[in-house]
C-alpha cells in the first residue's frame, strides 16, 4: 500500500517538476559556455577615457571627514569625476566643478555610449536612446541605476547597453549572441523570466519550493526503483517489452544520486532558510575600513602630481586602517599611491598592520601562495598570482587573500562562502581540482549531464502518458454509469 501511494505521488508530481528538471538539465549545457550577461571589469576599463587630473580638484563643499566603503575617479564627458559609495547610495561629484553630478541629459548619455562603444569594437550607430524601468537584461542593476538608460546600437554583434543616468557608469551591457542563449540557458535554468524575477520575494520561494519538491521527487523515485529492480517474475528489470519505462528505471535508479546531488546543491546555492549562513569571525570592514574624502583628496593630490602613463582610473584601496588609491592605467599596470606618493605593498607592512588590529588577524598564519587552495583558484574566472593569504584560528578556519602588489582584500573565505563555494561551485558547477582542467572537465560534466536529462526526460514522459491513461480510464467509468 505505502510503495502504490509513492508511486501515484511521484507519478502525479513528476508531471510538472519532471518537465521543469528536464529544462533544468538541457539548459545546464548551455550554461556550460554562456553565462548570463555581465559588463565585466575588462569591458568597463576599455570603455573609459584617459583620466586628466589637469582640472583637478574643486572644493566639493561635502565635509571632509565624510566616509564611504568605495571611491573611483574617471572621466565623465571630459570631466574628472568622483564616485562614492556609502550609506546614503551611490553619489558622483564633478571634481573640475567642484558640484554633485545631476541627472545625465540625453546627450551626456550618448557621450557616454559612444566611448564605452568605440572602447569595446562595438561598431554602430546608436538607433534606439531611452529610459526604462526595468528589462529581461537590467534586472540585478536597474534598482539601483535609476533613471536607467538603454542604448541600442545597430553593430553586426546587436548590443545594447545600460547606463545609470545619475552618475554616468555602464552598469550593463548585452549583445545578441548572449540574449538568444540565455533564453536556453540561465533564463529557464534560473526561473529567470522578467515577469517572475522583478518580484525578489516570490522569486526566491519559488526556487526554493521547486528544488525542494524536485529532492522529494528524486528521493521517492530512487526508493520505487531499488525496491522493483527485480520484476514480479524475480528476473532483472520489471520492464522488459517498455523500453521508455526500462531506460527511465534503470537511469533514475543509478543516476538519481546524481540528480539528487545536483538538485539538492541548486536548492542549497539560494540559502534556504539561512542554512548556509553565519556570523564571520572577522568582516571585510576589519581590513578594509572606510576611507575619509579628505584622505582620498590628499592621496589623488599625489597621483596628480606624478600620474601614471595613459591612466583611466583611480581607485580606493584602504588597507588595515590606512588611506591607499589604486592608479589603473590602460595597459593594465596598477600603481599603488599613499599619503606620500608611490608606495608598493611590502610584506613587512601587512604583517605590521594585521599585529596591530590584533585578535584573530594578528594570531592569523601569513604566507605567500603561488598556487591555487580550495578557495582562491581559477576556473571560469582569472585568479592572480601570487597572493598573500591570512589563515585564521577561528573554528571556520577563515581564510583571507590580499592581492600581492596592491594589498586590496581578493577574497575572504569565512564559513558562509565556504559552504557556499562547496555546494555552489563544488557540487552544483563539479568545480573540483581533479577535474578542473579542459577539457577533461567539459567531457566529465558532458555525460554526467546527458545521463541525468534522459533520467529526467524518460520520467516527464512517463507521468504525461500514465496519467494521460488514468484520466481516459476515468473517463470510460463515467460514461458507464
Amino acid at each position: 500500500m505505502i510503495i502504490k501511494s509513492l508511486i501515484v505521488i511521484h507519478r502525479y508530481v513528476g508531471v510538472v517538476l519532471g518537465v521543469i528538471m528536464t529544462v533544468w538539465c538541457l539548459s545546464g549545457f548551455v550554461m556550460m559556455y554562456q553565462g548570463y550577461p555581465a559588463t565585466t571589469p575588462e569591458e568597463r576599463q576599455a570603455g573609459l577615457e584617459t583620466l586628466d587630473l589637469t582640472r583637478c580638484c574643486a572644493d566639493l563643499g561635502v565635509d571632509g571627514e565624510a566616509t564611504a566603503m568605495a571611491y573611483r575617479v574617471e572621466m565623465l564627458n571630459g570631466s574628472p569625476i568622483l564616485r562614492m559609495n556609502g550609506r546614503d547610495g551611490a553619489k558622483a561629484y564633478d571634481l573640475a566643478a567642484g558640484a554633485e553630478v545631476g541627472v545625465l541629459s540625453e546627450s551626456q548619455v550618448r557621450g557616454v555610449a559612444e566611448t564605452y562603444a568605440a572602447g569595446n569594437a562595438i561598431r554602430g550607430k546608436i538607433v534606439e536612446l531611452g529610459t526604462l524601468r526595468i528589462d529581461q537584461w537590467s534586472v540585478q542593476p536597474a534598482r539601483r541605476s535609476q533613471p536607467l538608460w538603454r542604448v541600442v546600437f545597430d553593430d553586426p554583434g546587436q548590443s545594447w547597453v545600460y547606463i545609470n543616468g545619475t552618475n554616468g557608469e555602464v552598469v550593463q551591457d548585452a549583445n545578441g549572441h548572449e540574449r538568444f542563449w540565455n533564453w536556453l540557458g540561465a533564463i529557464p535554468h534560473w526561473l529567470y523570466p522578467l515577469i517572475l524575477r522583478e518580484n525578489g520575494p516570490l522569486w526566491t520561494e519559488v526556487v526554493i519550493w521547486s528544488s525542494a519538491i524536485g529532492c522529494f521527487l528524486v528521493v521517492t523515485g530512487m526508493v520505487i526503483g531499488f525496491i522493483r529492480l527485480r520484476g514480479r517474475s524475480g528476473k532483472w528489470g520489471p520492464y522488459k517489452y517498455r523500453p521508455m519505462w526500462m531506460w527511465h528505471h534503470v537511469f533514475g535508479t543509478f543516476a538519481g544520486l546524481l540528480v539528487l546531488t545536483w538538485t539538492f546543491s541548486g536548492l542549497m546555492t539560494m540559502s534556504p532558510w539561512g542554512l548556509l549562513e553565519s556570523e564571520g569571525a572577522i568582516s571585510r570592514a576589519d581590513v578594509q575600513s572606510p576611507m575619509k574624502l579628505a584622505d582620498v583628496q590628499t592621496v589623488l593630490a599625489q597621483i596628480k602630481a606624478s600620474p601614471p602613463a595613459d591612466l583611466i582610473s583611480v581607485r580606493a584601496a584602504p588597507l588595515l586602517g590606512k588611506p591607499y588609491l589604486i592608479a589603473l592605467a590602460r595597459n593594465g599596470a596598477e600603481t599603488r599611491f599613499g599619503v606620500m606618493g608611490p608606495v608598493p605593498l611590502q610584506q613587512a607592512e601587512l604583517e605590521t598592520g594585521l599585529a596591530e588590529k590584533g585578535g584573530l588577524l594578528a594570531a592569523g598564519k601569513l604566507e605567500v601562495l603561488n598556487a591555487e587552495d580550495d578557495f582562491y583558484y581559477g576556473h571560469k574566472r582569472e585568479a592572480k598570482f601570487p597572493v598573500y593569504r591570512v589563515s585564521l584560528t577561528d573554528p571556520e578556519s577563515t581564510k583571507a587573500y590580499f592581492d600581492f602588489n596592491t594589498g586590496e582584500l581578493r577574497q575572504l573565505a569565512d564559513g558562509t562562502s565556504q559552504r557556499y563555494r562547496w555546494f555552489e561551485s563544488g557540487l552544483h558547477s563539479l568545480d573540483f581540482a581533479f577535474m578542473r582542467s579542459r577539457p577533461v572537465w567539459d567531457i566529465i560534466t558532458l555525460l554526467l549531464l546527458a545521463a541525468v536529462t534522459l533520467a529526467c526526460a524518460t520520467g516527464a514522459w512517463m507521468s504525461f502518458t500514465r496519467i494521460g491513461q488514468d484520466y481516459s480510464r476515468i473517463r470510460q467509468m463515467f460514461r458507464r454509469k
